[in-house]
């Protein structure tokens, strides 16, 4: 004897569970993409100012980070 219930509950069970691996592997994309911009942050703190970094992806993505010229205009600033 089928059971119809045991059927509904072992696809919808199936389905959360390939939904929860599909959530899980677009998080971990994610916190990956995060962690490659805070690199790429860190690279571009420690150069010359003025440098540009850039993340070139296979796809075709690019992150690019650009430091700042920091301007210094020799003034007082406690004033």
């Amino acid at each position: 004897m089928d059971n119809p219930w045991l059927t509904v509950a072992t696809v919808v069970t199936v389905g959360v569970l390939r939904l929860m691996g599909d959530v899980i592997r677009w998080l971990a994309a994610r916190s990956g993409e995060r962690l490659r911009a805070r690199t790429l942050a860190e690279l571009v703190s420690r150069t010359a100012p003025g440098t540009v970094l850039t993340d070139r992806r296979p796809d075709g993505a690019a992150l690019t980070i650009r430091r700042r010229v920091e301007e210094r205009d020799g003034g007082d600033r406690g004033a």
